[in-house]
């Protein structure tokens, strides 16, 4: 059954992006493209709406002075800094996938609505099916403006669509929020039906509605329009509040690792947009069992897809995955007792080793503990599916230029990480400048065998997003998939993986001329070799 995912993520009039952009979030997402293009400004949206989310102080739509993204105001986040005391600020569109189990829903009213009934008067026709758990994709598209400073939502719509055992999505009732300026209420509509008797409010930016019950008789049409809302809507909301919340983010920066760490209070729940709690995270939970296909597990000379899913403590998770990626080294925790602990790697500190296991470390353990059932059940191996099964939901993260820091090598079997992650449990989207990485899931596609799970599966769930600026500025992006010979379906991103040739071309030519020695023309395929494509992952 599916779980509550992200699908897309639509975007207009924020920063860069003055026309609309689509984003398909796929199990992994690889986003590409010059610097300055526009590529942070997509994962920027889901962090702006997390922190709002997480904000304990006010109810604005937006919180804009938040850990995670800040700005002065929305002007600087909408696309062309307008001026003005009113302004229109960004519009946003999010897709995802929800379980809406109707009986459930149904248990708290009074009286109970006779299904027939409420099928005819709020227009969803299939509640006469005595359905109990129904599969919807929803679309939650709103826009904000700005008067006198305020931030405000400006309108909002859900729409949704029903997916049958065997047959095509059918569209269900929609529901609007439109702001009355002079009033600062808003008006609600059912379809095209005005309801001025359901009352609406704003929880930050996620709508909520109620109607008064003692001028409202459990017969009237519009007790309809509230009941069919919070069958089609209300638990699709919650499940979007608690994917955002859950959204784990890790940029491209790391703080100075300590030679000795404070032990916390309170177990961090995240690694921090720097990693700078990963350590602190790694130290009280060291015992605690994650989930994991390892990166072995992305294994070309088989045919089948991965079908192991390991549980492991998390520290030995973490040193098991280290070392998978090809940093053959030791870590381990030591109490220092009085003073707090040491991370060392072999009899080392991670302040007197080089910058990438540091930049590394973060990048494994935000991976581990994405996994939907972390520090849960069951702590023994189990298989793919099962675990699959076991998971109620999905969780998604970004990660920002990962590769920073570290050797090709390891760049390349990052490729192999992001993949396992992404058949277990996790949404993954990457922001990157590495050719090392993407060649690598270019040829895992084009390795695998004709019409195998694994290919099947990398055809299907990798989308290559590319962020172009153009020369007045706007940003635009493109989506792509893989094909099975290992190419990108719609575009050649520019000025990418296409240097690496270049450059290799211009050495040949160049040794030519301060050669006497006749050199014959390496063929295409050496202008665009990889050394670290000779590396083998053994099962």
């Amino acid at each position: 059954m599916p779980k509550a995912t992200l699908r897309s993520l639509t975007i207009e009039r924020f920063k860069g992006y003055w026309d609309k952009a689509t984003l398909e979030i796929a199990p992994l997402t690889i986003l590409l493209g010059r610097n300055n293009s526009g590529k942070s400004s997509l994962i920027q949206v889901l962090l702006f709406l997390k922190q709002t989310l997480a904000n304990s102080r006010g109810n604005a739509p937006l919180f804009l002075e938040g850990p995670l993204i800040d700005a002065l105001g929305l002007q600087e986040l909408t696309s062309g800094w307008p001026d003005g005391d009113v302004l229109d600020g960004p519009e946003l569109s999010l897709i995802w996938d929800s379980i809406v189990d109707v009986e459930e829903i149904l248990l708290g009213e009074r009286y109970k609505p006779e299904m027939n009934n409420l099928a005819k008067h709020s227009g969803i026709s299939w509640l006469e099916e005595e359905v109990n758990h129904v599969h919807l994709k929803t679309e939650f598209s709103i826009s904000f403006s700005q008067i006198s400073g305020n931030i405000i939502v400006k309108d909002a719509n859900l729409r949704s669509w029903r997916y049958g055992e065997n047959s095509e999505p059918s569209e269900n009732p929609s529901a609007h929020f439109q702001r009355d300026n002079e009033s600062n209420t808003y008006l609600f509509k059912w379809k095209s039906d005005n309801a001025s008797q359901i009352l609406v409010e704003f929880d930050r930016f996620l709508p909520v509605i109620s109607i008064d019950r003692g001028r409202i008789g459990p017969r009237h049409r519009q007790r309809s329009f509230l009941n069919g809302y919070k069958i089609l809507y209300e638990q699709p909301l919650e499940d979007l509040r608690k994917l955002l919340l859950e959204f784990n983010y890790l940029g491209s920066n790391r703080n100075i690792p300590h030679s000795i760490y404070r032990p916390t209070v309170n177990p961090p729940e995240e690694i921090g947009v720097s990693g700078e709690y990963a350590v602190q995270l790694l130290h009280s939970r060291q015992t605690e069992f994650v989930h994991y296909l390892p990166p072995s597990a992305i294994n070309v000379e088989s045919t089948e897809m991965p079908d192991l899913v390991l549980a492991k403590p998390l520290a030995e998770a973490v040193n098991d995955v280290i070392k998978g990626l090809g940093i053959n080294v030791d870590i381990s925790l030591r109490e220092i007792e009085n003073f707090g602990f040491q991370f060392l790697v072999g009899s080392a500190s991670l302040q007197h080793v080089g910058r990438g296991l540091g930049y590394l470390l973060p990048v494994v353990v935000l991976g581990l503990i994405a996994d939907p059932i972390c520090f849960n059940e069951p702590d023994h191996d189990v298989g793919l599916q099962n675990y699959v099964n076991a998971c109620v939901s999905i969780r998604h993260a970004g990660l920002e230029e990962p590769e920073a820091h570290l050797h090709p090598k390891v760049q390349t079997l990052l490729a192999h990480w992001f993949v396992a992650l992404a058949m277990a449990g996790r949404r993954i989207i990457v922001e990157t400048h590495s050719d090392h990485l993407v060649r690598r899931l270019r040829g895992l596609v084009a390795r695998t065998q004709p019409g195998s799970p694994l290919e099947k599966w990398l055809t299907e769930s990798i989308v290559i997003g590319e962020t172009v600026q153009a020369s007045n500025g706007h940003s635009s992006l493109s989506c792509s998939t893989l094909t099975s010979t290992g190419k990108i379906t719609e575009r050649w991103p520019a000025d990418f993986m296409d240097e690496a040739a270049n450059e290799e071309r211009e050495i040949y030519y160049a040794g030519l001329d301060k050669s006497d020695i006749s050199i014959a023309l390496p063929d295409e395929t050496e202008f665009i070799h990889d050394p670290a494509d000779e590396i083998e992952i053994e099962a």
